[in-house]
């Protein structure tokens, strides 16, 4: 039997305690709310454990994310139920080459172990729970560093046309449920355009505000 209802992680402090500000407390009582790390390895590290210390029913990802097309707005949040893994292969750029395009899956099948096995891409059932949650059907581009202009960023988008926005974590939180066999959800508030590295330009705190509000919704409808 599941400890806690809930594990709710963030990359950093700063979207935790913005994306925690919001909600009320009643509607934590029975959540963990962690941080996750920065970036793709202590992501999943740190939520595999995580998930072996609570033991949750389900895991949510919550942060921001930076748009790579129109289907995602900036300062909106968006549940993704899809995400991609960008960076672990061969070469960079345009000679890029994924893991699955070389035959290798990231964790195999294996009939010694019970854990789930997982390609470049894992992909689960959607919360789908009200208008208050913005589902996106695109993919999460889950890159182990973000794209460092524009340029950068259409590339990608070029070389994975279904992703939407891009993120340093999604992947990781995800792999670490699949293999756990843990409902996951990811929750993205869009702060700025992939490859901007102009913070004038970004809108964090109206992202996390909506990412605040979507997380709220969803601990108080889901089970």
């Amino acid at each position: 039997m599941p400890n806690c209802s809930h594990l709710l992680v963030a990359p950093t402090a700063f979207e935790l305690s913005a994306v925690l500000e919001k909600i009320p407390k009643v509607k934590l009582e029975r959540a963990h709310c962690c941080l996750c790390g920065f970036g793709s390895i202590a992501a999943a590290a740190r939520t595999a454990s995580l998930i072996h210390q609570y033991r949750p029913a389900v895991v949510v990802l919550a942060g921001i994310a930076g748009s790579l097309d129109t289907q995602s707005d900036i300062g909106m949040s968006y549940e993704f139920s899809t995400v991609r893994s960008y960076g672990i292969g061969v070469g960079a750029g345009e000679k890029f080459q994924a893991a699955e395009e070389m035959g290798w899956r990231q964790w195999p099948d294996n009939d010694e172990q019970d854990d789930g096995s997982f390609g470049d891409v894992i992909q689960w059932e959607s919360s789908r729970l009200g208008q208050l949650q913005h589902q996106n059907e695109g993919e999460l581009l889950s890159v182990c560093s973000a794209s460092s202009s524009r340029e950068e960023a259409e590339l990608r988008k070029k070389q994975f046309p279904a992703a939407t926005a891009e993120d340093m974590e999604g992947f990781a939180v995800a792999a670490a449920c699949t293999m756990l066999k843990v409902p996951c959800v990811v929750i993205r508030g869009i702060s700025n355009m992939a490859g901007d590295r102009d913070q004038q330009n970004w809108h964090i705190e109206e992202a996390l505000r909506n990412v605040s509000n979507h997380v709220g919704h969803f601990l108080v409808n889901s089970k």
